[in-house]
């Protein structure tokens, strides 16, 4: 089953109470069902709190042989689309952690390639928190994604080991091999594994343009086709660490190290229906684009058990370092107007190191009252260095200045943190209060043009739950968040994407910020689960792009603060277990949006209605053998000039458990050939639609096997087991 829960909650936080609670942080799960063969029935395949919920990655067939996007996508309220670009419940600003803890990795540039080409193996849970409490970060606008990774168990009876090798071949070249270990002794668990895997995509993009005309009134008709073949290849190394130096000290230790190459091959074509004027372009460009990125991630926490009933002091800091360079080569034959051919070749060198430093204090107050306060800081220290040369050919091509930058971008957050949390009878209450101090210099080309912002916020939260009776709950929640604009939305350097489209970032842009309302109400029975939330968000200078035309079929693509955007809405989230074995798991969204860019010259607000659902289908044939049937419907999202179109994206899969130790997996992902996306821009002086389509049907066949300790339970997934996934 693709996210499978307990049929009562109760009996998942009793599972919870019943565990003995060492002074460490929480205890990690046991061996991963994926890899075992089973599912260990002391981990609540599904969790949640007053503040998030918590949805396993264990039963998900996909996980063996597919991304991190490929599990995400069927995660209820997130949205992943064919590029790699997560929203969450339709808005694109979400924040992604690891551990709790923010990774350079999952917030620079290269977030959408690193989604799209991790292995989804070394994770076994994710968090989601609309409006997360106030010891975690306010950045994000549309909340927090909490990756979770592996952990054995802290507190094992006596030694135990295991190990995991798994081999995946997949269609057009795709391969993927990994194999993971885990020991665990009394007070001590060890987890490590490496990972290489092979992606590619076929992706068409196909566009339609309304050009200025000159003189003329009318827009000129325009046509671009691109093909693009593009391969990547991603190797991953993680080790973690959880050790009981003593009853009151616990030492938790994390490394993640991974190293990618992406390689794509390309073909344009351009085309406007005029063979006169300003606008008369036709060419042919066969391109070829390179990048490569590492990534180094390091961190260690301490907890310390002060005397006191629930008092501790917990002190975390984790140092990452994400590189990432690429080379963009293309000629341009230009058959309208007759000019010789144009060689380019264009690179950027990109360095991203942050530091992040967390204090927890936490204890334990009368009246089973719980309080936490905390410190944190984040400190980024960010480079992009651009070079490039051009002429009529490789041979004779010569560094162009106009291609040259370096940027520098140096941001500090500061924040201090307190939440608190009581039960009156029924009703659980949480107020929390986020402070943040922030200051950000940018440097471009070594003091040609400098920039300096200093702010300091305010952001409340607040969650109450209000239990109906042993089946159902009510919830309400409020959170004000942030949307800090990064150094790639900061450059003033215009950057060109191809011969016809530019793009700039702007150094006045300032954060956006939004107000968040929730209300929903939770049910659940033996067989069912569901879950009903409306919502509200009110977002303030939301960051956008505006496309213009500036001449020469030119398009230039600027970072700017819209002026306002209203989203209220209602999620459904429910399953149903039809028989024994036999689960549907479905979600959706329906929003109303409105945005407004009047602020930018732009008349009229804009409104959408939006529609988004998820549904899948788990069926446990037999002891051995489980299918999963998984579709995806993504709603649009509105723009300052258009929209940017949903997209469709289905998966399946079959897993045969030979014994409790060999298991094979078939799975295939995007086996209708849906998988496409519009992306629209409609003006009076400007028109452009794009269609992009993902050709590719990929099919992955893979073995996993066990050595070591042997699995507890029967050889098969819990299909039989519930919740409110999608």
């Amino acid at each position: 089953m693709v996210l499978t829960f307990p049929a009562c909650r109760a009996v998942a936080q009793a599972a919870a109470a019943a565990a003995p609670q060492p002074a460490s942080a929480a205890q990690g799960a046991p061996p991963d069902p994926q890899t075992t063969v089973t599912v260990v029935a002391a981990t609540p395949a599904y969790r949640e709190t007053i503040d998030r919920r918590s949805y396993s990655l264990a039963d998900d067939l996909q996980k063996a042989t597919g991304s991190l996007s490929d599990v995400l996508r069927k995660v209820p309220s997130l949205q992943v689309d064919p590029d790699g670009n997560v929203s969450l419940r339709g808005d694109p600003d979400v924040t992604i952690l690891v551990d709790g803890k923010p990774s350079s990795l999952f917030s620079g540039p290269g977030r959408t390639q690193a989604l799209q080409s991790m292995s989804a193996d070394q994770f076994e849970r994710v968090e989601v928190m609309t409006n997360p409490p106030a010891g975690v970060t306010a950045a994000g606008s549309g909340g927090v994604i909490n990756l979770i990774t592996k952990k054995g168990p802290q507190h094992a009876a006596a030694p135990t080991a295991s190990a995991t090798v798994k081999a995946n071949a997949g269609s057009n070249g795709r391969f993927d091999v990994g194999a993971s270990g885990a020991y665990s002794a009394p007070g001590l668990a060890l987890n490590s594994g490496g990972d290489f895997r092979r992606s590619g995509f076929l992706r068409e993009i196909g566009s339609q343009f309304g050009l200025p005309g000159g003189t003329s009134a009318a827009l000129v008709p325009a046509t671009g086709v691109q093909d693009q073949n593009e391969r990547d290849d991603e190797l991953t190394v993680y080790a973690s660490l959880g050790y009981d130096i003593d009853p009151k000290d616990h030492l938790d230790a994390n490394l993640n190290l991974v190293s990618g190459r992406l390689v794509r091959t390309q073909e344009s074509v351009y085309a406007t229906r005029s063979d006169l004027g300003p606008t008369a372009l036709t060419y042919d460009a066969p391109g070829f684009f390179h990048a490569h990125y590492t990534s180094k991630s390091e961190a260690l926490g301490l907890t310390h058990s002060l005397p006191g009933d629930g008092q501790s002091v917990s002190v975390k800091v984790e140092v990452s370092q994400n590189n990432e360079s690429f080379q963009n080569r293309a000629t341009y034959a230009y058959a309208v107007p007759v000019q010789p051919s144009l060689y380019q070749d264009l690179g950027q060198n990109a360095a991203f190191p942050q530091v992040d430093v967390k204090v927890d204090y936490k204890t334990a107050l009368p009246n089973k009252a719980k309080l936490t306060l905390g410190y944190e800081g984040t400190f980024d220290w960010q480079n992009l260095d651009d070079q490039g040369v051009q002429g009529v050919s490789a041979a004779q091509a010569q560094a162009d200045v106009g291609y040259a930058q370096t940027f520098e971008f140096n941001q500090q957050i500061n924040a201090l943190y307190a939440t608190y949390e009581q039960t009156f009878g029924r009703l659980t209450v949480q107020p929390g209060l986020r402070l943040e101090s922030t200051s950000l210099t940018t440097d471009l080309s070594s003091g040609q043009e400098t920039g300096m912002q200093r702010y300091f916020e305010a952001y409340p939260s607040l969650h109450l739950d209000y239990a109906l009776d042993a089946n159902a709950d009510l919830k309400l929640s409020y959170g004000r968040r942030t949307q800090r604009p990064d150094e790639t939305q900061l450059d003033p350097f215009r950057t060109e994407s191809n011969a016809t489209l530019y793009t700039q970032g702007n150094p006045d842009l300032h954060p956006s910020f939004t107000q968040s309302y929730e209300f929903g109400y939770e049910y659940r029975r033996t067989s069912t689960d569901f879950q009903a939330t409306l919502f509200y968000r009110d977002k303030t200078d939301v960051l956008t792009t505006v496309t213009q035309d500036i001449g020469d079929d030119v398009l230039l693509s600027v970072w700017e603060n819209l002026g306002y955007e209203h989203d209220e809405g209602l999620e459904l989230v429910g399953a149903y277990a039809v028989f024994k074995g036999f689960s549907v798991n479905a979600s959706t969204d329906l929003m109303q949006a409105q945005v407004s860019a009047a602020n930018l010259g732009i008349s009229g607000a804009r409104s959408a209605f939006i529609a988004s659902g998820k549904a899948t289908l788990n069926w446990q044939v037999t002891a051995k053998d489980a299918l999963q049937l998984e579709s995806d419907a993504s709603g649009r999202q509105l723009t300052a000039q258009g929209y940017r179109g949903g997209a469709i994206f289905s998966s399946l899969g079959w897993r045969h458990a030979f014994d409790q130790r060999l298991a094979a997996v078939l799975t295939g992902e995007n086996p209708f050939g849906l998988a496409r996306r519009t992306i629209d821009i409609d003006t009076p002086t400007l028109v452009e639609v794009d269609k992009r389509k993902f050709n590719d049907v990929t099919v992955f066949l893979g073995l996993t096997y066990l050595f070591g300790a042997a699995p507890k339970h029967a050889d098969a997934f819990n299909f039989g087991s519930h919740g409110p996934g999608g």
